[in-house]
């Protein structure tokens, strides 16, 4: 078991370009309407989940079209989850449709605690 969280929760940050031929607000579509909502339903262990259209020279100094800010209570749990839970069969389907995988990069970050 990994141990990726700072105080009981896991930041995961995605980055990733979309399949040739699939633009980034069809990416957003799906996101916004399957990937968010669903993923989002299982709220147990998704805890948040943001995603981003990254926009103009941006876009090419990052090599992705996408950001996604996940943050999940367990990450163990969660892969668990979206491996196996057959409502998220429409969220892994789409992605494997819209996403280039040889472009998908996660990180797993930790907050800079705010001075006081």
């Amino acid at each position: 078991m990994m141990d990726h969280s700072a105080g009981g929760r896991t930041l995961v940050v995605n980055m990733f370009r979309t399949r040739s031929g699939v633009s980034a607000a069809q990416f957003a579509e799906f996101s916004a309407k399957v990937d968010q909502p669903l993923c989002l339903a299982h709220t147990g262990v998704v805890k948040r989940f943001d995603a981003y259209v990254v926009t103009g020279a941006t876009a090419e100094a990052l090599d992705a079209d996408v950001v996604e800010f996940l943050e999940v209570s367990d990450w163990d749990d969660w892969v668990r989850i979206r491996d196996n839970d057959p409502s998220l069969r429409p969220v892994m389907s789409g992605f494997d449709e819209l996403v280039d995988p040889a472009s998908v990069r996660s990180s797993f970050v930790t907050a800079i605690p705010k001075v006081h």
